[in-house]
């Protein structure tokens, strides 16, 4: 079980074990070329992977309404009742030089949640609502 310590995974003095498991999707954000200054040069972190999975959902609410369709709103019973429409990522981990990580694993994993946005299943998904 992946909440149960041993060697495997975080000691449960660094994390809540009674509150609500986090994250729910993940996104690429690593190696995004930025222009600063007139420069490119390359970010990383949850300021690339959060935009690129709002735009991913701006497209989908985008063809939603070009259809007559409202928007996503609230996504996450979406996602939970639908997560094939998401890329799963069962191998790597969140270790850091500091720290031992969590493993990542088949389905929900505290690593990746859900996993990565997939925009055509995503998109399928949303337009049959």
């Amino acid at each position: 079980n992946q909440g149960q310590p041993n060697s495997f995974y975080p000691p449960t003095t660094s994390y809540n074990a009674q509150g609500r498991g986090t994250p729910d999707v993940s996104a690429l954000g690593w190696g995004f070329v930025v222009i600063n200054a007139g420069a490119a040069t390359t970010v990383g972190g949850t300021s690339a992977s959060s935009p690129t999975f709002a735009g991913v959902l701006t497209l989908i609410n985008d063809a939603l309404f070009n259809a007559g369709k409202p928007a996503l709103g609230f996504i996450n019973p979406w996602l939970y009742q639908n997560p094939s429409i998401l890329t799963d990522i069962t191998i790597g981990n969140n270790d850091h030089t500091c720290c031992k990580g969590w493993q990542c694993s088949a389905g929900w994993d505290p690593v990746t949640g859900l996993g990565t946005p997939n925009y055509q299943p995503m998109l399928t998904s949303a337009l049959a609502q």
